[in-house]
């Protein structure tokens, strides 16, 4: 097969992009959280749960480090419906050095994210026994997206940092499976679409074109997850539960930038019926 010069013109310098966005450090402007995901069967279930979660790439060698908090609950209005709030909180490290190839030969990423989201759903069976439900979310939440930058570039100091308002909406269908009393496992799916605002900065214009947060700047991008969650209870007090999962997320421009999502949350934690404490008084 013949190819003409044009076009090996145009696979070479396409080549190129892609290898100078390999070598550049991006910035991670989402971080996916542990849905909000109740197991809800009739009017009156209620859920108050708090979880610890890592994206799973901590690297202790450079003291970088991914933890955040999430604090969920929700509640059963009718044996359809049901009303949902969270919390999430997130602080996060990440260290460049100069064999990265950055704009600056060594970087110290430090990221603060938190966002207050609110929803409702709608439930109903699939089965009679009602051992596999399906469910619906939507909601809309606000909060705030920051981080600082610091490090060296030729044997100087410097320091940037970068906030930014966020607001977002989502969509959140959901199939639970009740195989028995001590056992629960769902399978989320999430569509969220973040909108970014307010901006504010020291990054130079062209340091913001370099690592792509001019594209950021009063846009809305969309980002796919999807969870597998899972929760065990003790027979004793089976107001009390296990709650656990993990979940992936989908990049916000296919790798083709310096703005970069985090792929991965593990969540582990503890959620309290307490419809469930009265039932047992």
């Amino acid at each position: 097969m013949h190819i003409n010069m044009k076009t090996k013109t145009r696979i070479f310098l396409f080549a190129i992009s892609i290898a100078l966005i390999s070598c550049r450090t991006p910035r991670f402007v989402y971080s996916p959280a542990p849905p909000n995901n109740p197991y809800f069967r009739e009017k009156g279930e209620s859920k108050i749960a708090a979880y610890y979660s890592t994206a799973a790439d901590e690297n202790d060698l450079q003291q970088e480090y991914n933890n955040g908090l999430d604090l969920q609950a929700a509640y059963a209005v009718s044996d359809h419906f049901a009303l949902t709030a969270d919390y999430f909180k997130r602080n996060e490290k990440d260290v460049f050095k100069d064999y990265d190839r950055s704009l600056f030969d060594s970087s110290v990423i430090r990221y603060d994210r938190n966002l207050t989201n609110f929803g409702a759903s709608y439930f109903t069976p699939i089965t009679n026994d009602k051992k596999i439900m399906f469910n619906i979310f939507g909601g809309i939440g606000f909060g705030k997206f920051s981080f600082t930058d610091n490090g060296f570039d030729n044997n100087i100091n410097y320091s940037r940092y970068y906030n930014s308002k966020m607001s977002k909406w989502y969509i959140q269908p959901s199939i639970n499976f009740f195989p028995g009393k001590s056992f629960r496992t769902g399978l989320i799916g999430k569509v969220s679409w973040v909108h970014y605002g307010d901006m504010s900065t020291s990054y130079t214009p062209a340091e913001l074109e370099y690592f792509d947060l001019n594209l950021l700047t009063g846009k809305t991008l969309s980002f796919f997850e999807a969870t597998w969650n899972m929760q065990l209870t003790f027979n004793k007090i089976n107001w009390v539960h296990i709650d656990g999962g993990f979940t992936l997320c989908s990049e916000p421009f296919n790798n083709l930038t310096n703005l970069e999502a985090r792929n991965f949350n593990l969540s582990i934690g503890l959620s309290i019926d307490f419809s469930k404490m009265k039932k047992n008084k």
